[in-house]
């Protein structure tokens, strides 16, 4: 699994290349105010999140191929995931979000998908809290 390790270096540097570039690249002229032009930014942010469904995704199956008698749980855990991320996208909305031009976001798949992925962040940060708790809890108690 040594690869791996060079696939999570090469991800980083891709990133830390795409946030220098907005500092270092020239800026872009829009409705009278100078920013930098990052809608690619958020197409790679999409990619990465994309790279980690699909291994979260796969990570089961494969343990399941491998060891046969941890397939109950596989399953559970790909349901859970599914549900999860299902249940988030039935929460998002696809209302128009106005910017600072004047105008409105109306992609409704960029609005739906943004949203979701907000909400599946915020669980894996409340998830995150709640087994730091837990396991200090534990620790205090032992």
């Amino acid at each position: 699994m040594k690869w791996v390790k060079y696939v999570e270096y090469a991800l980083f540097a891709i990133t830390i290349a795409c946030v220098a570039s907005l500092f270092f690249l020239p800026q872009v002229q829009h409705m009278g105010d100078m920013h930098a032009d990052c809608e690619w930014l958020l197409w790679w942010v999409y990619g990465i999140v994309g790279i980690g469904l699909v291994a979260a995704l796969i990570s089961p199956i494969k343990n399941m191929i491998t060891n046969p008698k941890s397939a109950i749980k596989a399953l559970v855990g790909i349901v859970v995931a599914a549900a999860l991320v299902g249940g988030c996208y039935a929460l998002s909305s696809a209302a128009p979000v106005p910017n600072s031009a004047g105008g409105f976001f109306e992609d409704v798949f960029e609005l739906r998908f943004t949203d979701t992925i907000l909400y599946i962040a915020y669980l894996a940060l409340g998830g995150s809290i709640l087994a730091i708790l837990a396991g200090t809890l534990r620790n205090a108690i032992k």
